[in-house]
């Protein structure tokens, strides 16, 4: 990829004997398929013979839609080296280059003189490799030149894949205990120091930019999670734990002026972790990890009247994916709205995380919808009315709800004992009778708010 107008690239290639597929915005449709193409050249900004050049700043703002596919695409599917870029003023290219989450390959910045500070920031978001020091000819000339340049790195960068699979060998020897938490409390400094409000507005048009970029962020910690709860037998609960509980400070501080629907975005991350780990729970078949998430840790809003509450009120979609705004981004095909946007958009982000744990979708969905379940039937068990609310999603459609003697209300109401796992650990006070009061005014609510 290439912000260069010239045609240099294709004609060292054409030299060496290789024909390079060269791609410009108008050949994106008849473009061939990356994976079968050898090489593939695309000209982000055109071409010195086009018509349609982009060089002004307001050329460079934003790309139109088919671009902006293929360049989140390339992003997405295919590791980066980054050489003699400023990111100064691509402003696009930078955007795009925050969403992208941390696949399967790092992320290297050749770096010839000083670094502006977009570079910077995208090198501490995508703990880049940065390479110091050394020209494009260095950088590129041969494998062993490479490896030099390589070499000189203080830190290699962790890939998401390479920080499950260190997880996974960790987790069964107790003496590398310090090595997991380590691991996990690293990837929960990374969101917390790239969310400040150079990032992250908290003004303006930026909600789609802004719930993109928080799971972009979180997304090695979102695979940690899924992995480490599925296999974890609860030694490492207060873990999962501490992650949420630190997320939950990023909207501790002062916000200052700001727009309601992103102040309360900012526990989007603490949201995510937390559905995470929960429907690794039900998963895994320890929901007894749900009354520990769900019921800790306790956060006071600010501006309330020191009223704390629990992560079934603070965290409930409704409250941090507030207003219209989620429909924005959470659209059917066909552009229709969903009746649940907040619930199927949570579920499409969720899903990449739990690929290795649980490869099957309707498996997977009939765990998001129990873990909905479940912390709606705990919601509804608050002394506070106003703290009364379901995680209202896409478990009430009867579909998931059940009939017949079906699903998951019925499944639930069978469960509720003296043994059951989530009293067994203390939701509903470990009082039988509350759990079955939560469930008939959880059955009670739904019969009122049948499309709620």
């Amino acid at each position: 990829m290439t912000t260069n107008f010239d045609r240099l690239m294709e004609r060292a290639l054409e030299e060496v004997g290789i024909s390079p597929q060269v791609i410009r915005e108008h050949q994106i449709d008849s473009m061939k398929p990356l994976p079968h193409s050898q090489i593939t050249i695309i000209k982000l900004h055109g071409d010195y013979a086009d018509l349609e050049q982009r060089n002004t700043v307001d050329e460079l703002e934003q790309y139109p839609p088919a671009q902006q596919k293929l360049l989140e695409r390339v992003l997405d599917e295919y590791g980066l080296i980054v050489c003699g870029w400023s990111a100064d003023w691509d402003k696009a290219l930078v955007t795009a280059v925050e969403g992208t989450r941390s696949r399967r390959y790092p992320m290297f910045w050749g770096q010839f003189g000083r670094m502006s500070d977009p570079a910077r920031r995208l090198v501490a978001q995508h703990s880049a490799g940065v390479i110091d020091g050394v020209s494009a000819d260095e950088l590129f000339t041969d494998l062993e030149k490479r490896v030099t340049a390589l070499d000189r790195m203080t830190d290699a960068p962790v890939t998401r894949d390479t920080a499950v699979a260190q997880l996974k060998r960790s987790l069964a020897d107790p003496v590398r205990r310090i090595e997991i938490h380590d691991l996990v409390d690293q990837n929960v400094t990374r969101i917390v120091t790239n969310a400040g409000r150079d990032r992250y507005p908290l003004t303006g048009d930026v909600f789609g930019q802004n719930i993109n970029n928080y799971r972009a962020d979180c997304d090695t910690l979102l695979h940690l999670v899924a992995n480490g709860v599925f296999h974890d037998d609860g030694t490492y609960d207060g873990l999962w734990h501490r992650a949420v509980e630190r997320l939950n400070r990023l909207r501790n501080a002062d916000a200052g002026h700001h727009t309601e629907v992103l102040e309360r975005l900012r526990q989007y991350p603490a949201l995510l972790v937390t559905m995470t780990a929960g429907i690794a729970a039900v998963l895994s078949r320890r929901e007894e990890l749900l009354a520990k998430i769900l019921l800790q840790p306790l956060w006071t809003p600010p501006f309330s009247n020191r009223d704390r509450q629990t992560p079934t009120v603070y965290l409930n979609p409704v409250r941090v994916l507030y207003g219209d705004s989620i429909n924005q981004v959470c659209q059917s095909a066909e552009g229709c709205q969903y009746l649940y946007p907040q619930s199927h958009w949570l579920r499409e982000e969720l899903r990449d995380p739990f690929l290795l744990v649980e490869p099957d979708d309707e498996a997977y969905a009939a765990a998001f919808n129990r873990f909905e379940f479940l912390t709606s039937l705990m919601a509804m068990d608050s002394e506070n009315e106003f703290h009364r609310n379901p995680w209202s999603g896409e478990f009430l459609l009867e579909s998931w709800w059940g009939y017949n003697q079906t699903g998951n209300a019925t499944e639930v109401a069978a469960e509720i004992n003296n043994s059951w796992p989530l009293l067994q650990a203390g939701a509903f006070g470990a009082d039988v009778e509350r759990a079955e009061s939560a469930l008939k005014a959880l059955v009670e609510f739904r019969t009122r708010n049948p499309r709620w």
